[in-house]
């Protein structure tokens, strides 16, 4: 049955069927304005069309929910150590084809990922269609396929992992205060800093909710455009907050989550009651789920260190049960605060966040990730979801194409072999809009 909304939660619109230094979210942006701006100086982009698709074409019945049981609890936390384990020896690394893609896609960065049931739900940023042309802020789409050894197939267009295999559309919804919003500054708003801005919904880290038959998507909010000075016309556009979406996997209805006891967070259309940080902290990088906590990461530093959050997932609304790892004790016991400035930067991140797992081979948590402007993935190994970690090494070096950078490098553990010694990364390589596919081989 449908899961119903929580007490705490509040629906938007549904879909239409329809980032001094930056943080590592942040420059994401960086490498698709790139993009696009190559795709329009090669004719590739029609300019002057829609931001946004249109709705999909109707389909004669509801797509079947992905296949997940019924109920069960929580499976118990991984070992949490207060040591950092050994570094493990790399061995032979893989590149496997790119990810094969819907054939209406030309281009999408991001790209994290988690297992629900049978099915990998993946969740994008910036997405580049053809035919016809658009450029949408997010799209998402679920696959049966979990042997990633002959590469990944994500050909299908929406959540269900069927559909008719066309992408049409962003899947995160729209607040009815944001469609006025872009509605009112879309012309005769001469003088407002705001004319001609539009919003965009960046999905980051996604975790299983099974439980309540539902996944989670952390994203950040921001807009774009607007006249040359003004905030949202900034060259990475204007970051105005972070959020929280559940996806049913029964209807595949899209909800932005409400915060409760927490601080007021006011975006350019007013007050925005589904962000749960102001722009700025971006907790919004990962997020993992162990027993019953949630670990999310954010409100990272210019040197690419971000700081951790800790909540029950029973309580995930509340922003009053959010704890932040503040150090540890003279006893080296871990400090949870109840506030967010307590907080200190550790484990790393790269461009578009990072990847934080357990490893059971090497009986380890796993931060993967890519700094931006590097071509390099590196890893570090810890005791816990907050560490303490190790020095950062490396696991590739990957192809940088014919121009540009590669970001948006994350770990896919569902797709795992060898209970964790083979690893699967995937990153974005900006000079030809692909997904790329590693294959990692490990040892102790």
């Amino acid at each position: 049955m449908p899961t119903t909304a929580l007490p705490d939660e509040e629906r938007t619109d549904p879909p239409s069927s329809r980032r001094g230094s930056r943080s590592p979210r942040s420059q994401v942006v960086v490498g698709i304005l790139a993009y696009v701006v190559t795709l329009v100086v090669t004719g590739l982009v029609v300019t002057g069309g829609s931001a946004r698709s249109g709705p999909p074409a109707p389909s004669a019945s509801p797509p079947p929910p992905v296949s997940a049981p019924a109920s069960r609890p929580h499976a118990a936390a991984p070992p949490m150590s207060d040591e950092i384990p050994p570094i493990p020896d790399v061995g032979k690394v893989a590149q496997l084809d790119p990810v094969r893609q819907e054939s209406r896609v030309k281009a999408r960065d991001n790209g994290q990922s988690v297992r629900y049931g049978d099915h990998s739900v993946w969740v994008f940023a910036d997405t580049v269609l053809r035919k016809p042309a658009a450029f949408l802020s997010n799209t998402a789409v679920s696959t049966s396929d979990l042997d990633a050894s002959d590469g990944i197939t994500l050909t299908a267009g929406d959540l269900s992992g069927t559909g008719d295999g066309t992408v049409h559309d962003e899947f995160l919804p729209w607040s009815t205060g944001e469609k006025a919003f872009e509605k009112s500054h879309a012309g005769n708003c001469v003088g407002s800093p705001y004319c001609a801005v539009t919003f965009g919904l960046w999905p980051g880290p996604v975790i299983a909710d099974e439980a309540n038959h539902r996944v989670l998507v952390f994203y950040q909010k921001l807009c774009r455009g607007g006249a040359a000075g003004e905030p949202c016309s900034q060259r990475y556009g204007q970051d105005l907050g972070t959020g929280i979406a559940a996806v049913d996997m029964t209807t595949y209805e899209v909800t932005r989550l409400t915060p409760v006891n927490g601080p007021a967070v006011r975006s350019i259309e007013g007050s925005d009651p589904t962000l749960f940080f102001p722009s700025g902290a971006m907790y919004a990088s990962e997020a993992v789920l162990a027993g019953g906590d949630v670990y999310v990461y954010g409100d990272c530093t210019g040197d690419s260190r971000c700081r951790v959050a800790r909540v029950p997932l029973a309580r995930l609304t509340d922003r009053s049960s959010w704890r932040f790892f503040g150090g540890r004790d003279d006893e080296y016991r871990p400090i949870w605060s109840a506030d967010p400035a307590d907080a200190v930067a550790t484990v790393r991140a790269g461009a578009a966040g990072n990847s934080v797992f357990y490893d059971p081979a090497l009986k380890a948590w796993m931060n993967v990730y890519m700094e931006y402007g590097s071509h390099e993935l590196d890893a570090q190994v810890g005791g816990a979801p907050y560490g303490p970690w190790s020095d950062p090494f490396t696991l590739a070096d990957t192809d940088a194409g014919n121009f540009g950078a590669n970001y948006a490098a994350f770990a896919h553990p569902e797709y795992a072999e060898k209970g964790g010694l083979v690893q699967y990364v995937t990153y974005y390589q900006q000079s030809t809009g692909a997904q790329r596919l590693l294959r990692i081989t490990l040892s102790p």
